[in-house]
């Protein structure tokens, strides 16, 4: 006879798909009729931009395209120019079984681009960006409880896991209008970024209440005839509630923010009273909220009448989860080389992905600030400069907490010094947030196969006795004579379930 126990489901994120796609970027294009001859090529990007995503019959699709944008020196009078061309890009992903309640997240990063002037009006690039994919679902941990079955003897614990209590994702908009109020006009923008950051939020029952904005860095040019750049920094703040079933004020949350894509376009002045920039961006963000739910499991079981076996089954599962967050300064020296800057038009901050390591009682986050000065030299000359700067940090962590569920890393500000020695000194202010796991892995019963046809042979006395060593267990000595533990226990009034020394026991008969 097999003995089921009662099953007590847990809930747990599963993920469904985790991959990386690397998508090319080629294209050969001719400068449109307005833009000027190429003299030289300062710099090229690619930005890619996620316009939907799709999860439908086991099968992920995104789609968006890949925005190549070029600065330029013009040959006739070696002012800065910019030209841009849009190429579209469509990715397929399969995945495993996934239930109603899942969520998407989507990211990009820049591999590499080249771009060559073919002559002074055609342009090709060759350059490829990783598409990175994750789709997460709720799956569930089937655990058993060992509470009301007769005539079988349990070693029972006490156990905390994390349980996931909620999952939802959303996308949504954030739309503003910048009025530029220092008397400038704006004929041509040539260069943007737009950066999504959370400021904080808040739990509510049943939802989140989600504070953030938008970094928005705008290089525009007001004069087309010098084409001197102008650079533009404003900050869009943005509120946004989101849904989430089953999260409460006791919930450990952990928030993922994504900018999918974003649009910036000039307003014409006609209908207004100076140059208005509008900004026009598309997040995601997922929210995952976990629980603590204390439980009990059997770790051992045999029949007092029959023969018997436990079957085991392996748990994998968070203990705890706790958030870890906070900002630091990080101060670097940046070498021009033999490039002698006269003035800077730009000063472009961005963070690689964030690397992690653990190592004793410290975790170890790592990254790279890539810094990118638009600027003139001692000739007036338009130059582009690229640097990278190692950015490391040690984190004290808790106890037993070895897994990173997701991680943030964000520059807040970076402030920057025209140093001696033609050297540029930096100043960033960091912001990491990670959420971390303590990791809980052992064997548990999940039923006892009992043979009935084969009871187990009764002891003729009441009482047996046992002597037994420092350091054994109660336990395992009731199952050697197929009595209850809490019979031995009470009969030798003892207190504790490994024995502290030596000892005659009276072992009883069931």
């Amino acid at each position: 006879m097999e003995l089921n126990l009662t099953q007590t489901p847990v809930s747990s994120l599963v993920e469904a798909l985790n991959t990386v796609s690397e998508q090319p970027v080629d294209i050969d294009f001719t400068l449109p009729d307005y833009c000027p001859d190429i003299e030289k090529i300062l710099r090229c990007k690619i930005t890619p931009k996620i316009y939907n995503r799709n999860l439908s019959g086991g099968q992920l699709q995104i789609e968006g395209s890949s925005v190549i944008s070029v600065l330029y020196v013009d040959s006739e009078k070696g002012a800065i120019r910019a030209c841009e061309q849009s190429l579209p890009f469509s990715a397929s992903f399969r995945l495993n079984d996934v239930t109603d309640d899942y969520v998407i997240e989507t990211s990009v990063k820049c591999e590499y681009v080249n771009c060559r002037a073919l002559s002074r009006r055609r342009l090709t690039v060759h350059g490829a960006f990783s598409l990175y994919a994750k789709v997460l679902t709720r799956g569930m941990i089937e655990l058993y409880s060992p509470d009301g079955v007769e005539n079988i003897e349990f070693r029972s614990s006490d156990i905390t896991l994390s349980a996931l209590s909620s999952l939802a994702g959303e996308q949504f908009s954030v739309f503003d209008e910048i009025q530029i109020n220092d008397n400038s006009t704006v004929e041509i923008i040539i260069d943007s970024n737009v950066k999504a950051n959370i400021t904080d939020y808040k739990i509510i029952p049943e939802k989140l209440m989600l504070n953030g904005e938008l970094n928005v860095r705008v290089l525009y040019i007001s004069d087309v005839e010098a084409g001197k750049p102008r650079q533009l920094d404003y900050i869009v703040p943005f509120s946004e509630v989101v849904d989430c079933i089953g999260l409460n004020d006791d919930s450990t949350v952990c928030v993922n923010l994504s900018m999918m894509s974003y649009d910036l376009s000039l307003k014409s002045e006609i209908l207004t009273d100076g140059p208005v920039i509008t900004v026009d961006a598309k997040i995601g963000v997922t929210v995952r909220g976990y629980s603590s739910e204390c439980l009990r499991i059997a770790k051992d079981a045999y029949s007092t009448e029959f023969v018997s076996e436990p079957d085991f089954a392996r748990l994998n599962s968070p203990a705890d989860t706790k958030l870890l967050s906070d900002t630091f300064m990080h101060k670097d020296t940046l070498s021009l080389g033999d490039v002698c800057i006269s003035e800077i038009m730009d000063f472009e901050s961005n963070v690689c992905p964030l690397m992690t390591k653990f190592t004793d009682d410290k975790l170890v986050i790592s990254s790279k600030v890539n810094i990118n000065i638009l600027a003139y030299n001692s000739e007036n000359e338009p130059v582009y400069i690229e640097r990278a700067v190692d950015v490391c940090k040690e984190l004290d962590i808790p106890d037993d907490f070895n897994n990173i569920l997701c991680s943030e890393f964000s520059i807040i500000s970076v402030s920057y010094r025209l140093g001696d020695e033609n050297n540029i000194d930096i100043r960033c202010e960091m912001k990491y947030c990670l959420t971390l796991q303590k990791a809980v892995c052992l064997n548990f019963v999940s039923s006892v196969n009992v043979d009935e046809s084969k009871p187990l042979s009764k002891r003729n006395c009441a009482l047996t006795l046992y002597y037994a060593d420092k350091g054994e267990e109660i336990w395992k000595i009731a199952k050697l004579y197929n009595t209850k533990q809490s019979l031995i226990v009470s009969e030798n009034d003892l207190l504790t379930e490994t024995l502290e020394q030596p000892l005659m026991l009276l072992i009883p008969t069931v």
